[in-house]
């Protein structure tokens, strides 16, 4: 499932979606909570970086059980907790607490 960060229609594009395993219902201050693993991150992250070279992504990390993701402009990292496993028994991690879109609620036409 693609979910997209931020509300600008700029950002809501395939080259710049999270590939997040669902999405949990109910939502975080009126956003969607995706739940993806480390790996669909750091590659929406790598793909976000490439986008924006000026950013504030920095890379992210599996401690404990929570992924760890740096931020250059923050002084504190974003912490997401494990919620789960995938069949194949990766971790998934709820990544709520930022702006999340997900295409059709929205108001937007991306896929």
């Amino acid at each position: 499932m693609k979910v997209y960060l931020d509300s600008a229609p700029e950002n809501i594009t395939p080259a710049l979606a999270l590939d997040a395993a669902h999405v949990l219902p109910g939502t975080w201050n009126g956003w969607a909570q995706p739940v993806a693993t480390a790996a669909a991150w750091g590659d929406f992250l790598d793909r976000w970086r490439a986008n924006d070279p000026n950013g504030d992504w920095g890379y992210a990390t599996e401690v404990g059980n929570s992924l760890v993701s740096s931020r250059e402009a923050i002084d504190e990292p974003d912490v997401f907790p494990k919620v789960g496993e995938t069949l194949d028994g990766d971790a998934l991690y709820d990544l709520s607490g930022l702006v999340w879109i997900v295409p059709g609620t929205w108001g937007t036409s991306a896929e």
